[in-house]
């Protein structure tokens, strides 16, 4: 996983990306960190909390050091905090939760099932609420 993300990432498209959307997402702003954790909890969805971190912690804390020294730390924190949680976002966020789902499947005769909507009914809404709780405390 490690050289995949090495790879991907020299192909320059992770920082054409950043340039984009660097001016949206500064730490420094409530607007600039919605955004940085939409697209935090986007990645930690579609590649994985692990390669998501590793794409962006770099560009993320050299972005919050050039607004001031303080935000180095709130940076770090945002990116661990949400990458996490973005884990329960949905069935695919987390390995953990194939896991759980496939458990789920071989007790089915004993009436439990978990699909990918059962688990998005509950995944969206708690995830975005405990990221949010999460990101007040960081922001103060």
């Amino acid at each position: 996983m490690f050289i995949a993300v090495d790879g991907f990432n020299k192909t320059g498209i992770p920082t054409t990306i950043w340039v984009f959307i660097e001016p949206y997402a500064q730490i420094d702003k409530i607007s600039g960190v919605l955004v940085l954790a939409g697209l935090i909890l986007a990645l930690s969805n579609l590649a994985s909390n692990v390669p998501t971190v590793l794409l962006l912690g770099g560009p993320v804390v050299a972005s919050a050091f050039a607004i001031s020294l303080d935000y180095v730390q709130k940076a770090w924190l945002l990116l661990a905090w949400v990458s996490t949680v973005a884990g329960n976002f949905s069935l695919l966020g987390s390995a953990a939760n194939l896991i759980v789902c496939q458990q789920a499947q071989r007790a089915q005769h004993l009436g439990y099932t978990l699909s990918f909507w059962s688990h998005l009914k509950f995944g969206v809404p708690s995830t975005l609420i405990i990221t949010t709780i999460g990101l007040t405390f960081i922001m103060r």
